[in-house]
């Protein structure tokens, strides 16, 4: 954690489990969205590319 401010550590976090669900189940961006603790599956799409540089259909294309 050093060097980053909780919200990015609590980010990398969710954006590391968005991305565990979003490879091995077949869970709506909204669902994945709203365990996590996001409002909804936009704002989850636009950390994963703003953190990752990928959207959605190439992080589940890479866990298959």
């Amino acid at each position: 954690m050093l060097g980053k401010s909780p919200l990015s550590y609590f980010q990398d976090l969710r954006v590391e489990r968005a991305v565990h669900l979003l490879q091995t189940s077949q869970v709506s961006v909204e669902r994945i969205a709203s365990e996590i603790g996001y409002s909804d599956g936009v704002t989850l799409r636009t950390l994963l590319r703003r953190k990752l540089g990928r959207g959605v259909r190439e992080i589940r294309a890479r866990g298959r």
